[in-house]
């Protein structure tokens, strides 16, 4: 299998859930895809209020890196059923955010079909108090 690269369309919808008040992110952005073997990595460039951010993904069975750099940098590892933490900065200050991957639902892009990934997991900022997290990220489709 080759390596193969196209332009693609991402969303990345995040669902916080603090003691059952509900907190919810979408980011739409037009990106780049990437793959070879089981490898999958998605990029793209997020314009948010404090500027614009580069999105580097990479995934894998049970595994997902969310690498983020420019005005917000962090480095974030999810593993099904492991803890990892990382150093999270923007503007404002830094937080260490340690996370508790709890499943990670993967479906490879096809010709036909978007890629998914779903992510649940709980996250603590600077040892506050755990916070349930669902991610869930598409990519696919063509440019918009």
């Amino acid at each position: 299998m080759g390596l193969i690269k196209k332009k693609i369309h991402v969303e990345l919808r995040t669902v916080i859930d603090d003691d059952g008040e509900k907190e919810l992110s979408i980011i739409k952005q037009n990106g780049e895809y990437v793959t070879k073997g089981k490898l999958e990595v998605v990029t793209f460039t997020d314009k948010s209020d404090v500027g614009e951010v580069n999105n580097f993904i990479t995934i894998q069975a049970k595994k997902v890196n969310i690498k983020r750099t420019g005005n917000i940098s962090m480095n974030q590892q999810f593993i099904e059923g492991k803890k990892t933490e990382c150093l999270y900065r923007h503007p404002y200050g830094s937080f260490h955010l340690e996370i508790n991957t709890l499943s990670i639902t993967h479906e490879k892009l096809r010709n036909n079909k978007d890629g998914r990934v779903i992510i649940e997991y709980d996250m603590k900022i600077n040892g506050e108090q755990s916070r349930y997290h669902h991610l869930t990220l598409t990519y696919g489709g063509e440019w918009k």
